[in-house]
């Protein structure tokens, strides 16, 4: 047999040793990580979530979104795991409430940037709000979404994926579509012109391509100030400070990059429109007029209501810059084009269209409410918006959602009455519903209010 000599077995007693150091820190590696906390939530019944590629999954029973080693978000559902993201939304139906998880930068018109993080959860799309996801993706929060153009109507909230010139895909538990166009979200507090990455809250304008950059190649000649003599960009400086998120996600100094309409007013060298919102009745419309050689004849809008054959023509100021349309009906879409006149070297008019926007009023609020019951009658309370007058509307009553009556019912503000219901019995579902509301004896289209009980 093979005898080892003192230096062999010191050797392999060092080797041995090492060997066991390695296992035993390998070890204590897996097991740290193991014990690493894991993020985890339990998600109800009735919420839908979203996978990494936009599509609904709709959840009958509870799951748990939670975090694995890569960081990104899976989804656990019925013994099935779904790929989410580094970021994932879900949304309960029954409860109205929104769960965002990841890292979320909310943009306010303040000068600070929130950055949540984890699970945030927001109890009512009632808080209109704003956030930036990534480089192109974007979240926006309101009660009620619209494009500028109308042809965007939802509610609660959209995600809006950017490509990288400036197309978007605007994607919610109502809407999955792609714009090729420019295209302009209008909430109850701010606008989001997409393809340009612009936040807008009343006249604060935010670049939101310095929030963590953007790899967007898009751009507008109109909203690119043009330098001056010295090779610097003129419209700077006159904005509110906006806080910068840098690419590193510290948060940046100071910085005079706000664009607001006014300085895109002045740096707009051509005959153009600016900017067009809309509120329940009434229609504001920022354009420029520039017309160094005094050519125009006129400069005007025709406003054509959607369901009307008469077409009204507005003529616009060149002294001015805005315009206010007036006692509009509100959840009306309205066609507005730009025009302006000239004479050709033939000394004949002639007329150019240079814009066309469609925009609809907002729908006034509404509430119906049932006070107390007695045999035979219902009390109920109507209130109103007080910014807009509504006249008249019909009642309906349906019981065990049958149409039983409707009566024509006047509206001065906040109205008390009652209504006498025959022949209800005990366990009886009554529905109180108002609909074809009027003002001024118009039709307010798309407006409904109602109310549920057992009698």
């Amino acid at each position: 047999m093979r005898k080892y000599d003192i230096k062999n077995k010191r050797n392999i007693g060092i080797i041995l040793a090492i060997s066991v150091g390695i296992i035993i820190m390998f070890s204590l590696c897996i097991k740290i990580f193991l014990s690493t906390d894991r993020e985890e939530y339990q998600v109800s019944s009735n919420t839908i979530v979203f996978d990494k590629d936009k599509e609904i999954i709709k959840l009958s029973d509870s799951g748990i979104i939670k975090t694995k080693w890569n960081k990104e978000y899976y989804l656990t559902y019925q013994k099935e795991d779904y790929e989410l993201g580094n970021t994932a939304l879900a949304y309960n139906e029954e409860k109205g409430e929104i769960y965002l998880y990841g890292r979320y930068y909310e943009i306010g018109s303040s000068e600070e940037i929130n950055i949540t993080e984890n699970e945030t959860v927001i109890k009512s799309t009632a808080l209109t709000k704003f956030y930036k996801l990534a480089d192109r993706k974007y979240l926006v929060i309101d009660k009620e979404i619209k494009s500028s153009d109308g042809l965007l109507t939802t509610t609660d909230f959209l995600m809006v994926d950017l490509d990288k010139v400036g197309n978007a895909t605007l994607t919610n538990h109502k809407v999955s579509l792609k714009t090729f166009s420019e295209t302009t979200i209008v909430t109850s507090n701010y606008t989001f012109d997409i393809a340009n990455e612009i936040l807008t809250y009343g006249s604060d304008k935010i670049d939101l391509k310095k929030i963590i950059g953007s790899s967007n190649t898009y751009t507008k000649e109109d909203l690119i100030p043009e330098e001056n003599n010295d090779g610097e960009q003129g419209g700077g400086g006159t904005g509110s400070d906006t806080s910068i998120i840098e690419e590193n996600n510290n948060p940046g100094s100071n910085g005079n990059n706000t664009v607001t309409i006014e300085e895109v007013k002045k740096e707009t060298k051509r005959t153009s429109i600016i900017s067009v919102t809309s509120s329940v009745s009434k229609i504001t419309v920022d354009y420029v007029i520039y017309d160094p050689k005094n050519e125009y004849t006129s400069v005007y809008m025709e406003v054509n209501r959607a369901g009307a054959s008469d077409i009204e023509r507005v003529r616009l100021n060149s002294n001015s810059t805005v315009y206010e349309l007036s006692n509009l009906i509100p959840n009306t879409s309205y066609d507005l084009t730009f025009k302006y006149s000239y004479l050709d070297e033939e000394n004949n008019e002639q007329t150019e269209t240079f814009d066309n926007v469609t925009i609809t009023t907002k729908s006034p609020s509404i509430s119906l409410k049932v006070t107390r019951t007695s045999p035979g009658k219902i009390h109920y309370l109507i209130t109103t918006d007080n910014s807009y007058p509504i006249n008249s509307a019909t009642l309906l009553v349906l019981i065990n959602n049958t149409e039983v009556q409707r009566s024509e019912i006047s509206i001065d503000g906040n109205t008390t009455s009652s209504i006498d219901v025959p022949n209800i019995e005990g366990n009886d579902t009554v529905e109180l519903r108002l609909v074809d509301f009027k003002s001024n004896g118009n039709v307010i289209n798309g407006l409904t209010a109602s109310t549920k009980f057992k009698y």
